[in-house]
């Protein structure tokens, strides 16, 4: 396998400062998701930003359900829609998922992973620009990683929210702009938010959750590195 898979470090707290490297294929780096412990909490950058979504507007969502098949086909046509490749997914069990979707700290939830895929995204010029994977059951998957490292200019920052949005469109709702989770005008205005958080602040790593979805959460992570800036969006059952 010659594909390059990138993998990072964290862990989410209610504030967060670490040190989170990029994992190529063959590296053993682990990412520790918020999803391991109910009392680890992603940071809201500011406010309003990781506010949930009132009852009285859920009963408005469509429940989207992920499946290995449906869910990277459909973002595989909506990301090529805007110019962005998207690999067939690589289909990986047993050992195999250890040594490349080897996402969380602890070996007794790492060890719940029983099938992962792993598709390898390229911008419009052909050039290398992250990784989407779905890892859960057999069955079904129960979390996907949209994973993009940027330049420090952040040359990429329009392919992270054009991937991000689909991934959300496609995964979450194509309900964002008439619900607003907190306080936000669409996805971009998150990613944003998250980015003028993140260069203001001393850090090098910060988070944000969006939560409220029917059955979903969502969580941004960005981490400083000698590339310039890793992004991760996080998708939970």
């Amino acid at each position: 396998m010659d594909r390059k898979i990138l993998l990072g470090t964290g862990i989410i707290i209610i504030i967060l400062i670490g040190i989170v490297g990029i994992n190529a294929m063959y590296g053993d780096a682990k990412t520790t998701l918020p999803l391991e412990d109910e009392t680890q909490k992603a940071l809201k950058i500011k406010d309003g930003i990781g506010d949930g979504i009132s009852n009285s507007s859920k009963k408005h969502f469509q429940i989207i359900d992920f499946s290995y098949i449906d869910s990277n086909s459909i973002l595989k046509s909506s990301l090529a829609s805007k110019g962005i490749s998207m690999s067939s997914p690589l289909k990986l069990t047993g050992d195999s998922i250890t040594k490349y979707c080897n996402f969380y700290k602890y070996n007794t939830t790492q060890n719940t992973i029983q099938y992962c895929t792993s598709t390898e995204l390229k911008d419009s010029d052909n050039n290398f620009l992250g990784n989407i994977h779905m890892i859960g059951t057999t069955a079904s998957p129960n979390a996907v990683f949209g994973i993009i490292q940027t330049d420090p200019q952040l040359s990429q920052l329009d392919s992270i929210k054009i991937t991000y949005q689909i991934m959300v469109e496609s995964l979450v709702c194509d309900c964002w702009q008439d619900h607003k989770p907190g306080k936000l005008e669409s996805v971009s205005a998150w990613i944003d938010a998250a980015k003028s958080h993140h260069l203001d602040g001393d850090r090098m790593t910060s988070n944000s959750k969006i939560s409220g979805f029917p059955e979903k959460k969502l969580f941004l992570e960005i981490t400083t590195n000698a590339e310039g800036y890793l992004w991760k969006l996080i998708i939970t059952n």
